[in-house]
């Protein structure tokens, strides 16, 4: 038994799955069909160019097609695989968890999602440690050139406070001449 695709608007009836002329008007149904599966047709192209390494177009069409199709699971697996893959671990875990939500318990997807989304937290929690430690070494360095100078200040200070010194007493044995 053939599983039912969608209903025709023009005379009700079921028109089944792999035909897009309806059996008993014979209307051709193909752009609706196309309208009511756009969602999908983006997810496809979105796949294909995910599998050729254009990220961002992926992205893009992956985008459009959750645009069309909020809940549509598979669309939202995939771009939380793609925001991975651009590093852009924030958005992974945003999407991954919402994936989770969409999925059923227990279900493979779900499992998915949340791998992604713990991946997602340790990657943020590691690239927040690398600037952390940037700024550490960026700091330190600033204090070391901060101390260096101090000490050639401090010593052209004394040099400077000698100089003026010995003029106020070379000034002073010109005066009692």
């Amino acid at each position: 038994m053939s599983e039912i695709l969608l209903t025709c608007p023009y005379c009700g009836g079921s028109v089944p799955q792999g035909t897009t002329i309806c059996p008993d008007c014979h209307e051709n149904l193909a752009a609706l069909i196309h309208l009511k599966y756009k969602h999908a047709i983006y997810y496809n192209e979105a796949l294909a160019l995910a599998r050729e390494g254009n990220l961002e177009g992926a992205q893009e069409r992956l985008l459009v097609a959750l645009s069309l199709k909020d809940d549509f699971l598979p669309g939202h697996i995939l771009l939380a695989k793609v925001y991975a893959h651009q590093g852009r671990w924030d958005k992974a875990q945003a999407t991954a968890l919402r994936a989770a939500e969409l999925a059923p318990k227990g279900s493979q997807e779900q499992k998915l999602a949340r791998e992604i989304a713990k991946t997602a937290q340790k990657e943020e929690a590691l690239r927040r440690a690398q600037e952390e430690a940037a700024a550490r070494a960026r700091r330190a360095q600033a204090e070391r050139y901060l101390a260096s100078h101090q000490k050639e200040v401090a010593s052209a200070f004394g040099i400077g406070m000698g100089l003026a010194a010995f003029l106020s007493w070379l000034i002073s044995r010109f005066r009692r001449d």
